[in-house]
């Protein structure tokens, strides 16, 4: 069991570092209007996207999953804790969406929505992190 939560916390530390990292990469791409360093900047946001993220996302929400089922927790905060979750894993579709829709051309606007994403995925992660920490319910 120690090892599982060691694996759920590396890869949860892992994914919410990309929840963090991925709208600044995303709206730094859009600054330049140089091709060759838009393509390479594209190429960049995308594996660290599909490379690290997503199997970092699915990693986490598979051994806290594991966990969730091995103690057989059933509590308040546990299903708040899991919405708040699923906002996580919603900013990490949306930060999927952004980064398909700068492939395809490159946005100026786009640095609002990634702030948002941002802002937005910052509090679902210190929510999920308060929810843990202090087990409110």
């Amino acid at each position: 069991m120690p090892l599982l939560k060691l694996l759920h916390f590396a890869a949860l530390l892992c994914w919410c570092g990309t929840l963090l990292y991925l709208p600044a990469l995303i709206a730094a791409g859009t600054r330049r209007s140089d091709p060759l360093f838009y393509r390479d900047h594209a190429h960049l946001t995308r594996t660290v996207f599909n490379l690290v993220g997503t199997p970092a996302a699915l990693i986490a929400i598979g051994s806290g999953t594991a966990l969730f089922l091995k103690d057989g927790i059933v509590a308040g905060w546990l299903i708040v804790k899991l919405s708040t979750v699923a906002g996580m894993v919603l900013c990490h579709a949306l930060c999927g969406v952004l980064v398909l829709r700068i492939e395809k051309s490159p946005e100026r606007s786009v640095s609002i929505r990634c702030r948002l994403l941002g802002a937005i995925a910052a509090l679902f992660i210190t929510a999920t992190l308060w929810l843990v920490l202090a087990k409110p319910f």
